[in-house]
Formats: structure tokens, sequence, C-alpha cells
């Protein structure tokens, strides 16, 4: 059984007992239908690989392993139940792969956010997907506007054009925990994002670089 088919069965029995089945349908199966109708544009597991990406956000980060992809979802699950409302975690997860595959196929009504998001796939940069849709989602609260939304596409395509730009032994960036420093990088609508990147020590295998943003006056 595929682990897509294992979090299908697990959400479905999930729901049925609590009397969500209507959920269940209304938001569970149009997003693996959505996916179903996206995987046939690119002939590829689209719906495992977005909750690699969605629980690469909720463990702060960190990026599951495929083997452990349905263990890390029950787990995820499980301790939002403790907080939130069933129906609650479903909806979030379904927003999420609304945004996920509006970036994957930039289908976007603003030319100006679209074209940048076409740029950062022009790049490949899939790794930055949890962290786009962390964005997406302040941009739909109205937490940051259209401006600030623009000037993070333009920081993520000046990161991903640097670190294409170096020798693969000297690349240890990643986008990976990038989406908890939003807040702090555009804490005032005066400050300009820029990197700032830790010195790594690359002969060390278990040394992780850090990336982070630090704000300061334009």
């Amino acid at each position: 059984m595929s682990v897509v088919s294992k979090i299908r069965r697990f959400v479905m029995g999930e729901l049925a007992n609590s009397g969500l089945v209507d959920i269940y349908v209304t938001y569970w199966l149009e997003l693996e239908n959505s996916f179903l109708d996206a995987a046939e544009r690119v002939n590829e597991n689209l719906l495992e690989k977005f909750f690699v990406d969605y629980l690469t956000i909720q463990n702060n980060g960190v990026i599951p392993k495929r083997e452990q992809l349905f263990m890390n979802f029950v787990e995820f699950y499980r301790n939002a139940s403790k907080f939130q409302k069933k129906e609650i975690i479903i909806k979030n997860i379904f927003r999420y792969s609304v945004y996920y595959l509006k970036i994957l196929f930039a289908s976007l009504s603003d030319d100006d956010i679209r074209i940048k998001i076409k740029q950062i796939n022009a790049y490949n940069a899939k790794d930055a997907y949890p962290f786009l849709m962390e964005v997406f989602e302040d941009y739909e609260f109205a937490h940051i506007n259209r401006a600030m939304l623009l000037e993070i596409l333009d920081t993520v395509i000046g990161f991903i054009e640097e670190r294409n730009s170096k020798k693969p032994s000297q690349i240890a960036l990643s986008f990976a925990g990038l989406s908890t420093e939003i807040n702090k990088m555009l804490v005032l609508k005066d400050y300009t994002p820029h990197f700032v990147i830790e010195e790594t020590d690359l002969q060390d295998k278990d040394t992780i670089n850090s990336l982070y943003f630090q704000n300061r006056p334009a």
C-alpha cells in the first residue's frame, strides 16, 4: 500500500469516527482529485511530495524521510488534534494544497507574482516550496501585502541565484526552516531583508549551515 493510500485510510477513519464524513468528502476528496488532475500534467506523485513539504512546515523545517512519512503524518495529526478541531486541521491541509498547486504551475492571476514564481520554478528550486506556501498563507490572510510578497520573492530568487553560483562542494544552504524567519524579515515596512550566511565547516558532515534573514534599514 502506498504512503498516500495509508494516509487516506487514516484520515477517512479519523473523520468517520468523529462524524465528519462531510469534511472528508468536501475537502479531502477534493484535495486528492486536484492532485490526480495535476499529476496527469507532470506524470509525478505530487500528493506525496506535497505531504513531505507540508510536514516540513509542521516539523519546523525538518524534512521527513519518505519511509517515515506516514508515521510523521499520524504524529502531526494527533498532536494537532489536541489543540484544534479535526475539521480545522483538514481545512488547513486543503488550503496549503491549493497554494502548492498554484506555486507548482504558477497559476496566479497577478502577472508580477506569476512571473517571479515561474522564475523560481525555472531554477527547479522545489525545496523552496514549504517556505513559499507559508508566504502565500501570510499573503492570503493579509499578514503581508503585495509589495512585501514581491520583495520576499525577489529575495528568494536572489538566494537561489547565489546558491546556484557555488560549486557543489560549497553548497550548504537550504530553505528548510526558513519559514520561521518570515516575521523577523519584515518587522518594519522600511526594513530591507538581506541574507546572512553563517560560516560552516564544510569538512564536518555533522555541521549544518543555517540560513536566516537579518533586517536593517534600507
